[in-house]
């Protein structure tokens, strides 16, 4: 297929964004497979920037738990919409927005809630952590996939993307000359390069034979999810001891965390603020895979499984005693796998397509963003220069294969503490850490792109040490991360009490000189852990007085944008 030339080189081709309607022979900029929220991003930053694009989306059930946090996603939206000149996608960076343009189904974040059970007992109230951010700081949202992924279609579309849903794709190819999606229905997509953003059914790994066996992870997870309704409120679950329970945020006020020996369960709401319609949750349950391998479907459905997983803890049984399922269960054999690449000659792979580790906190899917991000300012380039050598767009291999290996790293210290409240506590802390630093370097490049139009700033983050980690770039946070990476290991593999475990980790965290005082983080017992205008203003005083120089400036440009409203 000799498509080099089928096309304008100088970039003269249209660009008012209305390609809707062209007919299979004409070659298109890119083409996208998949119809899920990074697809439908990439397509919309992409037709606005000019590009004549092809959405295909088979509109098929996800065969994953979709992340539905956005905790990482919103400022990522912030970004891409001030980047690519799309103020849509903006509005979904904050549940005001999301409620009054989108849809009323979202959730609203203003706390994390993680609450240790064991089977048989109630809850030990000694045994949770609630994570507030800072105070008057608008909740980031929760998305109700099904909504915000339909609605960005709906943005690719109207930017002028060719967006045909529920067409079938029988094979996908690319090389040197460009790229080719053949459709069940005999027609053909020309296009000058390829985007795979399908799952883990991605017709282009298959056909280049990409998927790697045995998967390299050492995260082994499996999960069940769907939605519900009639989830009774937690405080009601523990109401005979309330005054034991004491958060400072309602429970209701975000998402909740039930962890255990073996398993997490994850309930986000989608409806927890005043102008909610409805009370639907999010609800995964992720099982240790190698110690709860999973069961013959024909003979014991998901919904089964769930039930009889909380019918094991008291607390649990209390609050989903009436949850009833409001769409099909997602169920998986094991969530691990990946291509063994994912980028060449006029292909790359992003989001599922690319691989999956596991749902906790919806990492992966601010990750997928990430690389839109990346992934977006390189094809705008090569549609203008024609340009679309593997060469220009090898970072945006490597930078997948890192978000992937450091989702891993990041799953597998949170499985393998699991066993041990103290353990998880003690990794809580750690990962605490790493976000509370880890969102200052977007927030200073998307302020400086607001101020001066430049992207210089987020350039750099494209090729900082330890990309795809919550705190990218710093190496004493790095050591700190491994260390507890480390420890939980031993502890997984028989080689440490897991109590001595979580005490060395906490060590390392009150001894690490760039953790200030500030954080709150030197006590093990501590039942909250909250961000005040006090706790900023502490925080300011150390970047001055006593903080490494290798994060003072980091944080300071951080908090000033926090304080401008970014």
């Amino acid at each position: 297929m000799n498509t080099s030339d089928a096309h304008p080189r100088n970039g003269a081709h249209h660009r008012d964004g209305a390609h809707n309607g062209d007919g299979d022979g004409d070659l298109r900029d890119v083409a996208i497979l998949g119809g899920s929220l990074p697809a439908a991003t990439l397509a919309t930053v992409l037709a606005a920037g000019g590009a004549r694009v092809t959405l295909i989306d088979e509109d098929r059930p996800p065969p994953f738990p979709p992340g539905e946090m956005g905790v990482h996603a919103a400022g990522l939206f912030r970004v891409l919409a001030e980047r690519y000149k799309t103020p849509e996608l903006a509005r979904l960076s904050t549940v005001k927005d999301i409620h009054a343009h989108i849809t009323r189904t979202v959730g609203a974040e203003h706390c994390h809630s993680f609450v240790y059970h064991r089977e048989g007992r109630p809850q030990d109230p000694a045994e949770l952590l609630q994570v507030c951010p800072p105070k008057g700081a608008p909740p980031e949202p929760h998305f109700h996939r099904p909504d915000i992924d339909a609605h960005l279609l709906r943005c690719a579309r109207d930017r002028g993307a060719d967006v045909r849903r529920g067409a079938k794709v029988s094979g996908a190819a690319a090389g040197p000359d460009g790229a080719v999606v053949r459709l069940s229905d005999g027609a053909e997509i020309r296009a000058r390069y390829l985007v795979d953003a399908s799952g883990p059914d991605s017709p282009l790994v298959a056909g280049l034979g990409l998927r790697e066996e045995p998967v390299r992870f050492a995260t082994a997870s499996r999960t069940l999810a769907t939605h519900m309704t009639r989830i009774r409120p937690f405080a009601d679950a523990v109401a005979d001891r309330a005054a034991d329970y004491r958060p400072p945020l309602p429970w209701h006020r975000g998402s909740m965390h039930h962890l255990t020996d073996g398993a997490y369960l994850a309930v986000l709401p989608l409806g927890n603020h005043p102008e909610s319609t409805g009370g639907l949750f999010s609800v995964s349950l992720t099982l240790d895979a190698r110690r709860f391998p999973a069961p013959e479907r024909a003979g014991r459905p998901a919904e089964d499984e769930f039930r009889a997983f909380v019918a094991r803890f008291p607390t649990l049984a209390h609050q989903f005693a009436y949850a009833v399922t409001e769409r099909p269960w997602l169920s998986t054999e094991r969530n691990q796998y990946a291509a063994s690449r994912t980028a060449g000659d006029r292909w790359c792979l992003i989001g599922d397509a690319a691989g999956y580790v596991d749902p906790f906190i919806s990492r992966g899917l601010g990750l997928a963003l990430e690389t839109v991000n990346v992934l977006a300012r390189r094809l705008l380039d090569a549609v203008r220069d024609g340009d679309f050598s593997a060469e220009r767009f090898a970072l945006v291999g490597e930078l997948t294969r890192d978000h992937l290996d450091a989702n891993d790293e990041l799953a597998a210290m949170v499985h393998a503490s699991l066993c041990d409240p103290a353990l998880v506590r003690a990794v809580l802390f750690v990962l605490e850490v790493g976000f509370r630093f880890g969102g200052f370097p977007m927030l200073a490049a998307w302020s400086e792109l607001r101020a001066t139009g430049g992207d210089a700033a987020l350039r750099a983050l494209e090729t900082v040490p330890y990309r795809g980690h919550v705190f990218a770039g710093h190496e004493g946070y790095h050591r700190l991360f491994a260390a507890a990476g480390a420890t939980c290991a031993a502890v997984a593999a028989g080689e440490l009490d897991p109590r001595a475990a979580s005490e060395r980790i906490f060590r390392s965290v009150r001894d690490a000189e760039f953790v200030p005082a500030a954080f709150k983080l030197r006590d093990p017992a501590a039942r909250s852990l909250r961000i005040t205008p006090v706790t900023l203003l502490r925080l300011a005083l150390w970047t001055v007085r006593a903080a490494p120089k290798d994060i003072a400036p980091l944080v300071r440009a951080g908090i000033k944008s926090v304080l401008r409203g970014g």
